[in-house]
């Protein structure tokens, strides 16, 4: 009997969506050649399509084998036969168009072929104004792939992979797609922890960073915050006694600024501890260490306090008091002594320290505008449609603070625009790298994750949407990741991280994510709805690349030297210097 040359078997048995194929005993191996191109029917992930009058079943190769006896092949495939399970995915119509889903099923005995490079083409869209290119079909070199920004943006992703599968590149290709393929009016913003991404985006980026200066220093105003989540900051562990009195004294520098601040219109009695407005932290600290410290001349804090050295709060320097006199003779200690115990000395080592230089910019003044419109705007790339918020340098309770303040501030914005702004009139995407480091399970929920996890629920109706950079799926909370649309799978090696992902995959894609562990380098298996169907990628390099390879060992070659150490401690000293 005649056979087409695309032919590679026939219907053996239907059970729902997964169809047993005997794989044609005249087919050399399950590679045959079409013009000139080996076609690799039988890798997991590859496409077949089934003929059914003017319309194609597309269906997914999850399972090839042999049957050697009584095994889960299929009764409709003899001893010795090679056979195929494929997973029906959608249709293929008369006039090239691809839709999800199927409208009726393949008959015993229906033959089965393989798809070819041009029908594979009518099937992935290619890169337009609504399709960015990821990469080409792993079975097909020549097909592009592109992803749906729409969707992929809006409905939230995940990229995964271990540690070298080539997540970075996958992340840092996939935006020098977007910067330069006419999306220059984009909200791209990604939290760098590591400082990965500044050499393979600054062309396209508004980078900034916490360890800068001048323009390019990122800026997270402490005064954004709560009182209480800022003095923890600050402080760490604190007393119910020093948390009163800070939010007090937090209360009334921020009620003293509104009512000489120009650009503001606010109700005294409305402000709070909480209200996102300027006030002076270090005349709070000044304030506390002053009460915490003072002796007096006579007792209850009368008669005046008995100082022997002037502070000032702008250069951090002490009040220095007169040593209370145990004896009952003056100086007496002051109403508040030692309550506040080493809180007052915790915040000021903390605005001393240089690396927190970022936390107390802009400080906010009276006469100009809103500083948090312009911290915003830099926040979300200027003139830029990228921007990298660097985060290396910082302790993890710091970071976590000041990227919950991006968050649930950028996250507020997009639910207050209406016709001009960000969120719905122009959305915005939080590339959140490393993101189980903020978003792991633990008993202490950090604000990261709330807002990581608010975004997830409802940012898609708002227009803001989260991307989920981790090498741990398995320490992602179930809330972020159930939310997710699309998910980029590259090659993962431990074995609950790979049952992590494919519980979080279609039931049609079982067969594919077996092949997690095996992926090569630069390889992913992309599911959801930003691709018109699950598909093995393999994904395009960035060009230039992310700063995240290994380091190499060709400095250990040669005879023995000592190593230069004097740049790097002086780079150190002076850091340290600046924060005084």
């Amino acid at each position: 009997m005649h056979r087409n040359a695309t032919q590679i078997g026939m219907v053996r048995e239907v059970l729902g969506a997964q169809v047993t194929v005997a794989i044609d005993p005249r087919l050399a191996g399950v590679a045959p050649i079409w013009e000139g191109r080996l076609q690799p029917v039988g890798q997991v992930g590859a496409l077949v399509r089934i003929p059914q009058g003017i319309i194609e079943l597309i269906a997914s190769v999850a399972l090839v084998g042999i049957r050697a006896g009584d095994d889960e092949a299929g009764l409709g495939i003899a001893v010795g036969e090679r056979w195929m399970k494929v997973q029906l995915l959608g249709e293929l119509d008369a006039a090239g168009r691809f839709q999800r889903g199927v409208s009726s099923y393949p008959a015993l005995e229906d033959p089965v072929h393989f798809a070819t490079a041009s029908q594979l083409r009518a099937v992935f869209p290619l890169p337009d104004e609504d399709h960015v290119r990821l990469g080409t079909v792993a079975a097909a070199p020549t097909v592009p792939v592109a992803l749906n920004m729409r969707r992929f943006v809006t409905r939230h992703s995940a990229i995964v992979g271990s540690t070298g599968s080539g997540k970075s590149s996958t992340v840092a290709g996939l935006l020098q797609k977007i910067a330069g393929g006419g999306w220059g009016r984009a909200n791209v913003v990604i939290i760098d922890p590591h400082g990965e991404y500044a050499s393979a985006l600054s062309a396209d980026a508004n980078v900034l960073s916490v360890l800068e200066s001048g323009e390019r220093l990122l800026r997270v105003p402490y005064w954004a915050l709560p009182a209480r989540e800022l003095l923890g900051a600050l402080a760490g562990t604190t007393t119910k006694t020093a948390e009163q009195r800070f939010s007090d004294l937090v209360t009334q520098g921020r009620r003293v600024f509104a009512g000489e601040a120009a650009w503001l219109d606010l109700e005294e009695s409305a402000i709070t501890a909480d209200t996102p407005i300027p006030f002076d932290l270090r005349d709070v600290w000044f304030q506390m260490d002053f009460e915490n410290n003072a002796t007096y001349q006579e007792v209850r804090g009368q008669g005046g306090p008995r100082i022997s050295i002037d502070g000032d709060a702008e250069s951090l320097r002490k009040t220095v008091f007169e040593s209370y006199s145990p004896g009952g003779a003056a100086p007496f200690k002051g109403p508040n002594y030692d309550d506040f115990g080493p809180t007052p000395d915790r915040i000021r080592r903390t605005l001393g320290d240089a690396s927190m230089r970022f936390f107390q910019e802009p400080r906010g003044n009276l006469t100009g505008s809103d500083p948090l419109v312009g911290v915003v705007e830099a926040w979300l790339g200027g003139e830029k449609p990228l921007s990298v918020l660097d985060f290396s340098g910082v302790n993890s309770l710091v970071a976590d603070l000041a990227i919950g303040v991006i968050l649930e501030l950028l996250f507020e914005l997009t639910t207050r625009s209406t016709d001009s702004g960000i969120g719905r009139p122009r959305p915005v995407l939080i590339v959140l790298e490393e993101a189980h480091r903020y978003l792991g399970e633990s008993d202490s929920v950090g604000r990261a994750r709330r807002a990581a996890e608010r975004i997830a629920r409802e940012g898609r109706k708002h227009g803001i949407g989260l991307a989920l950079v981790t090498q741990r799926p398995t320490e992602l909370p179930d809330t972020a990741l159930a939310q997710v649309g699309t998910l980029i799978a590259l090659r993962l090696t431990n074995g609950a991280d790979q049952q992590r992902v494919k519980a979080a995959m279609p039931e049609s894609t079982a067969g594919m994510a077996d092949a997690l562990a095996s992926l090569r380098t630069g390889e992913a298996l992309v599911t959801g709805e930003a691709v018109v169907l699950p598909t093995r990628v393999v994904i395009d390099r960035p060009s230039p690349e992310p700063d995240a390879a290994d380091a190499t060992l060709e400095a250990w070659l040669g005879d023995r030297e000592k190593n230069d150490l004097s740049d790097t401690i002086s780079a150190w000293r002076a850091a340290l210097a600046e924060g005084g």
